[in-house]
């Protein structure tokens, strides 16, 4: 009884084999098919369908070539879609699984362009602007001879002013309102930069609040200061 129970089950297992067997059931597709399915998605702007075909690649295929290839469009169509926090996150982690990619200067130069697009004007501690001169920086130490070097150098000006400008116009509301140490901590950022069209009003402003606090010693620090400004001009 019992051989005859496993010969039936044997029979069974063999039958659906064959059932299915002459299906022809396609095999899963390829990496290099889903991918050109994913570009073309991309190459039709239609970034969100794109970005999961992406997701599908490296979630099928991950650390290979073409999930390599699948994260970068994948930041480059949130970066399209105007979605500039998600293109960033995409590239640092690019930048952290293929730290020997073959995009690398594209992938830190689109880096940089997220954290850029970001930069809000009413953002008063200015972190994205911070953040996006310190990747701008580093990105000219690292690819100096880059197609995008200039295009980056360029940002670093720009960045720099938004941030002097910004600060300054902080500094001199805070110096109004008499919070002195608030103000204080705005133009010493702005000394720090050693920017000539900020630094004596900046270093005049400083002299300002600490005279407010009776701080001698820091009043003469920066008068000294200015002095030498005055005779170096």
């Amino acid at each position: 009884m019992y051989k005859f129970i496993v010969a039936c089950f044997i029979l069974t297992i063999c039958s659906f084999t064959q059932l299915y067997a002459d299906f022809d059931i396609p095999p899963e597709k390829s990496e290099s098919e889903l991918y050109e399915e994913s570009v073309k998605l991309f190459d039709n702007k239609q970034y969100k369908q794109a970005i999961r075909a992406f997701q599908k690649i490296e979630d099928l295929y991950p650390f290979s070539y073409w999930a390599m290839k699948a994260k970068l469009l994948s930041g480059v169509s949130s970066y399209n879609m105007g979605d500039y926090s998600r293109a960033a996150s995409s590239m640092d982690d690019y930048i952290q699984i293929y730290s020997n990619g073959e995009d690398l200067p594209y992938v830190y130069y689109l880096r940089v362009s997220s954290y850029y697009m970001q930069i809000n004007k009413a953002d008063l501690g200015q972190q994205i602007a911070y953040k996006t001169l310190e990747l701008a920086t580093e990105y000219i130490n690292l690819f100096p001879e880059s197609q995008y070097a200039n295009e980056i150098q360029e940002k670093v000006e720009l960045v720099t002013e938004h941030i002097l400008t910004k600060e300054y116009s902080i500094g001199q509301f805070y110096l109004r309102r008499g919070e002195y140490l608030a103000a204080i901590k705005r133009f010493q950022n702005i000394v720090n930069y050693n920017n000539p069209n900020y630094l004596p009003k900046s270093i005049n402003n400083l002299i300002v609040a600490y005279s407010a606090l009776g701080l001698d010693l820091e009043v003469k620090q920066y008068e000294s200061m200015l002095e030498e400004l005055q005779l170096a001009s």
